[in-house]
């Protein structure tokens, strides 16, 4: 039987699938929960006496609470900001305020990372619905960041099998990092004589690891071959992709690299099937998968810009930036208060 390396371990198949799965499944997202906002982003400036209060089943303010409800203006754009795993509505608090300093305004879907894919790009396709209702003629802006990106884009197909369709008239989607074609690591979970003749523990490793969702993650998954066609009231998706080769999330004191911050290739990022489409713009980043969306010790300097270009994000002043810098330091680096 062959020797499978990782890391410089030496593991048998099936159980070197667990350290691969954990750290290669699309769970890993900006740490932005440990992330300290001033007290200049706790308020918006946005009026409130116009602002609606919606109970909409995972929609949420962007912050650890148990308050499900959100506050919004029916008479502007909403932008909803989809997490990948590991993760919670919290930590795109500080993007979330980003949007709300600018006048703009974001709330999170929240979801459990270990439920089956279809079934919450299910729940999502029905918030934005809900939503869509209370703020008629409005577009709404959907980002979502590595596994929230395949849910975000699986949300807005013309041919869901549950038969939900998006019916908001106006819908700009952006993904971030995100492995349409399928994750590498994952392969061994859906090759079906591997899962038969382990005598299912193939089945229950990928299982344990990354949960209900582990056969859609697989470069041979029918979720992964049969993307589905995008609803027409879709009417661009913003395809990032992120180049993380030798990209870094954890230096030491003396500038050395002591955690990288690769987690897809650009090969997993890059299905013919979903790049293609007319109202597809592709673009490539050089950076971090978590870099790319910021955590604790970097601001997502090449995001913002990103979606400035692309008018997703409206900024206060013509000289982008001296802006950028000026919003990364009010939300980022003034005097804070902890979340």
């Amino acid at each position: 039987m062959e020797i499978l390396r990782f890391q410089g371990a030496r593991l048998k198949p099936y159980f070197y699938l667990i350290p691969v799965l954990l750290s290669l499944t699309g769970c890993t997202t900006a740490n932005l929960n440990s992330v300290k906002l001033s007290d200049s982003t706790q308020s918006s400036n946005q009026s409130k006496t116009d602002k609606i209060t919606l109970n909409i089943d995972g929609l949420k303010k962007c912050a650890n609470s148990k308050d499900n409800s959100i506050q919004i203006s029916p008479d502007m754009p909403v932008t909803i900001l989809v997490h990948g795993c590991f993760s919670s509505a919290g930590k795109f608090r500080a993007l979330a305020d980003v949007y709300n300093l600018n006048e703009q305004q974001a709330v999170c879907f929240e979801y459990n990372d270990r439920d089956d894919l279809e079934v919450v790009s299910g729940n999502l396709a029905q918030a934005i619905n809900e939503l869509a209702v209370s703020i008629p003629g409005q577009t709404i802006n959907i980002i979502g960041h590595s596994q929230g990106g395949l849910i975000s884009r699986r949300s807005l197909i013309a041919n869901r099998n549950d038969n939900i369709r998006v019916e908001a008239h106006d819908i700009h989607l952006t993904t971030i990092s995100s492995p349409f074609n399928g994750i590498t690591a994952s392969s061994h979970c859906g090759v079906e004589p591997l899962r038969i003749f382990s005598f299912g523990m193939v089945d229950l490793i990928c299982y344990a690891v990354t949960g209900n969702k582990y056969r859609q993650i697989t470069p041979t998954s029918y979720f992964v071959n049969h993307p589905g066609d995008l609803v027409p009231s879709v009417t661009e998706h913003l395809l990032i992709k992120t180049d993380e080769e030798k990209s870094c999330r954890t230096f030491d004191n003396t500038g050395h690299c002591i955690e990288d911050d690769f987690v897809f290739s650009l090969d997993e990022q890059s299905n013919p099937m979903t790049d293609k489409p007319t109202n597809v713009k592709a673009l490539t980043v050089k950076a971090g998968h978590v870099e790319i969306v910021g955590n604790e010790t970097y601001a997502p300097t090449k995001l913002l810009k990103v979606l400035y270009d692309n008018h997703l994000l409206h900024l206060n002043n013509e000289n982008v930036e001296y802006e950028i810098s000026h919003i990364i330091n009010r939300v980022y680096l003034e005097p804070q208060l902890s979340i």
